[in-house]
């Protein structure tokens, strides 16, 4: 990947030594989190209405905490597209075929979401345009119905739900031994780290006739990873439009071969009796990916990073003034390409894990979501869990906080509950 320059140092430690002179009164001028809630508080929102707590979203583009927020200029498309009945196949194939313009794809269709990407691209190598074979499934005897992945995943249920048969491969070697008259196709998360590369495993499929997939979900931003994808030559490969796109949280983005896209099409929604056809997406989600693709083609990279490492600083010098603290600004290198912040202390001293603080953020005023913590989303809570995995690069941490997801004014309350939660602990560590 190519390296980029930044206005600003990709990494700074800002530990409490380092910034607690420069701080003057700042953190203990800074009232209670639950006060100053009360007082930037907008007027009643239907959450409220509901009895639903909002929350202040530190952790990132994740489902489990409605990923993201819409852009006006996505709201209002889908507001139009709202006020007239289409045919939904005519409408796939328009916007499809303006999404497929942006990375000069063949082609292009909108999904509920990356997962139902994976499934309604695994369905379509599968049984193709074939109305008895789509009838079928997950029925898939005498098809094609084996597809190769390089680690099991979460993620890989979207494959299995097809009725395809997983083949997990952990060396060139297996991948080359793995390949028969069974394979369906390959598929591929983007960023992986094992020892099957994502060019040395595209290049032998494509040796062998076999689609491959990439699942760039979480690519974005930058825009550009778009086109990085579709820079790889794989036969397939997605991005989630409600991640970094700012699109509808339901949609997700395949991009690929006309044929291959034109037969998951027919593999899902608005096909009955085809295996996917419970992942419906809807019009306005459709023309709303379209709207937030459009939207983040135009948005300047490097001046968002810059608002995101402000708040971030604010985070940093608030408990970096804490004795035992340590804050630092780091980018991830794959997927979420945004300032993040990395806090750490002795866990042990403090006498507070970072489970400890997590829940505490969590049940607190206002509710707080960070990065690091148990995979409430997960059915199957192993470890290492998926989401949650240090990739190379990363500045070590006890808890994280990414940037891209907290909204103006976020970082004073956050910094105020951080401030609550470690100085006491710090106060224990100094007392021994």
């Amino acid at each position: 990947m190519n390296s980029r320059k930044f206005p600003v140092s990709r990494r700074r430690f800002l530990g409490g030594a380092a910034v607690g002179p420069a701080l003057g009164g700042l953190a203990a001028a800074v009232p209670s989190a639950s006060a100053a809630r009360r007082k930037t508080a907008p007027s009643p929102s239907i959450y409220e209405e509901l009895g639903v707590r909002t929350l202040i979203n530190g952790q990132g583009v994740v489902t489990f905490y409605s990923c993201t927020l819409m852009p006006p200029e996505v709201h209002q498309a889908m507001q139009r597209a709202s006020e007239h009945y289409v045919e939904i196949v005519e409408l796939q194939r328009a916007v499809g075929a303006r999404l497929a313009k942006f990375v000069d794809a063949e082609a292009a269709m909108v999904c509920s979401g990356s997962a139902a990407c994976i499934a309604q691209a695994t369905a379509g190598c599968i049984a193709g345009m074939d109305p008895d074979k789509i009838f079928r499934l997950p029925d898939t005897e005498g098809m094609k119905n084996e597809v190769i992945i390089t680690h099991r995943s979460p993620w890989d249920r979207g494959i299995a739900l097809t009725g395809a048969k997983l083949v997990v491969v952990q060396s060139l070697s297996e991948l080359e031994s793995a390949i028969n008259e069974k394979t369906a196709m390959m598929e591929y998360t983007y960023g992986d780290t094992g020892p099957v590369t994502l060019k040395e495993a595209i290049a032998i499929c494509k040796r062998r006739g076999v689609p491959f997939m990439i699942d760039g979900a979480a690519t974005c931003p930058p825009f550009e990873r778009l086109k990085t994808l579709a820079s790889y030559g794989a036969d397939l490969f997605c991005v989630s439009g409600g991640k970094g796109l700012l699109g509808p949280q339901c949609s997700g983005i395949l991009f690929g071969r006309k044929d291959l896209i034109e037969a998951a099409l027919h593999n899902g929604s608005p096909f009955e009796g085809a295996i996917c056809r419970p992942m419906k997406v809807g019009k306005e989600e459709i023309v709303g990916a379209l709207a937030a693709v459009e939207w983040s083609s135009k948005r300047d990279y490097q001046a968002d990073c810059r608002v995101w490492e402000s708040r971030l600083r604010y985070i940093a010098q608030v408990v970096g003034a804490i004795p035992g603290v340590e804050a630092e600004i780091y980018y991830r290198k794959v997927g979420n390409e945004v300032p993040h912040l990395a806090i750490r202390w002795d866990e042990q001293a403090f006498g507070l894990t970072k489970q400890d603080c997590i829940d505490a953020l969590r049940n607190g005023d206002p509710h707080i979501e960070v990065y690091n913590g148990m995979g409430r989303e997960l059915v199957k809570r192993e470890q290492p869990q998926p989401k949650q995995a240090r990739r190379p690069g990363d500045a070590a941490y006890v808890i994280s906080i990414t940037s891209n997801t907290l909204q103006p004014g976020d970082e004073k309350l956050v910094a105020v509950r951080l401030k609550e939660i470690l100085t006491p602990a710090s106060g224990r560590a100094r007392r021994g």
